[in-house]
């Protein structure tokens, strides 16, 4: 077997070198930022740069940035922070997408058992919220709504500014989950109109364990985790600084270099479509007639099953997935997929593949021949 072809950067990317770099240098001075002696006023220089550098490329307050564990975290402290500080108000529906992430959707599950009205909004075959439905559900009993920028398994995108006006109009707050979304959108609060917005850095070359929560105005929060107040009280713990100064490094680095990562994305997804479709008898690419990111690509194979595809996939060399990663390695149909209404058949047969800037065109295209040709003796 050659060398190996990695199509799975929806699940975790590689960490790039500006944030190894960034890393290392961090721990130099990996002292705790909140002691008052020369080496915590070292890390505290670092922490307060980073939280800095981080604010600037999201178009927000330095203070309104705050640093999590990861993408499920900020989910997590956006939607229990804010239900749980308003807990005695007399709006209690929270409005969450079908096709959402489970940091989303278990979140919301948990505050359904403290007596909240959870209401699930359902989406066309393509994955889109149905407006007509979303704005049915809005009224003055709304206390949030979340709704993914760009979903984790199709790349779907949802019209968030749009979604967000109408919440505002309701009197609700906004949350997006932008996880998938930094390396390829403006992901700016501001732009999109959305109160918060979460973000986990192992999808855009940080390391894995650091996160996220950007507010666009001050909203008060609930913490996750109590103790000594860091993260202006929302996140107690002492901050992960070596993580933190590598998630800032890799934002600023995907920011820089966006126009030219979508372009080139862009056409290698193209290819690899188009070379599936003509070679595959009765592809659906799902969500392929709305608006996506660039880098995925959620295929759904009709007479294959979905874990021995990705198993033959890996034994020659390809590694892909079934969507999201999240579900500790345990294969089940996707709750998006069933989501968007794709027939039941079709549903054991998806896989997703996601590409990077460093994908090169020649290996994706041998992934083609590698799928096509795996799907051939698997039928």
């Amino acid at each position: 077997m050659g060398e190996r072809i990695y199509l799975d950067h929806a699940a975790t990317t590689p960490v790039s070198t500006v944030a190894r770099d960034a890393y290392l240098n961090a721990l130099a001075n990996d002292y705790n930022p909140s002691s008052l002696h020369a080496e915590g006023r070292a890390a505290r220089a670092v922490l307060d740069d980073a939280r800095d550098r981080v604010a600037r490329a999201l178009g927000v307050r330095r203070k309104n940035v705050r640093f999590t564990g990861g993408g499920s975290e900020s989910d997590s402290l956006a939607i229990l922070g804010v239900a749980r500080i308003a807990r005695d108000g007399v709006r209690r529906r929270i409005l969450v997408g079908a096709t959402e992430h489970h940091a989303v959707l278990h979140a919301a599950r948990a505050l359904q058992r403290e007596g909240f009205e959870i209401v699930t909004l359902p989406v066309d075959r393509e994955g889109r919220i149905e407006g007509a439905a979303y704005r049915h559900e809005l009224d003055e009993r709304t206390l949030l709504v979340s709704i993914q920028l760009a979903n984790n398994e199709t790349g779907v995108l949802q019209p968030i500014s749009l979604l967000a006006a109408e919440a505002h109009a309701a009197g609700a707050l906004f949350h997006t989950d932008a996880v998938q979304a930094a390396r390829w959108l403006d992901c700016s609060p501001e732009a999109l109109g959305s109160d918060l917005l979460s973000l986990s850095g192992h999808k855009f070359g940080a390391p894995k364990g650091v996160g996220v929560l950007a507010l666009r105005t001050e909203i008060a929060l609930e913490p996750l985790i109590y103790g000594g107040g860091q993260e202006y009280g929302s996140r107690a713990g002492t901050e992960n600084l070596p993580g933190i100064a590598a998630f800032a490094a890799a934002l600023e680095f995907a920011v820089e270099r966006r126009v030219e990562a979508v372009r080139k994305v862009a056409a290698i997804r193209a290819g690899f479509e188009e070379r599936a479709r003509s070679s595959i008898s009765g592809l659906h690419i799902n969500g392929g007639a709305a608006e996506r990111l660039p880098n995925i690509s959620n295929l759904a194979i009709p007479g294959i099953e979905s874990e021995a595809l990705l198993m033959k996939l890996d034994l020659d060399g390809v590694a892909a997935s079934a969507g999201s990663a999240c579900t500790s390695g345990v294969f089940e149909p996707s709750h998006a997929i069933a989501a968007m209404g794709l027939e039941t058949a079709l549903q054991r047969g998806v896989v997703r593949f996601s590409f990077a800037p460093e994908s090169e065109e020649r290996a994706v295209a041998e992934a083609g021949e590698i799928l096509t040709a795996a799907i051939e003796r698997l039928r």
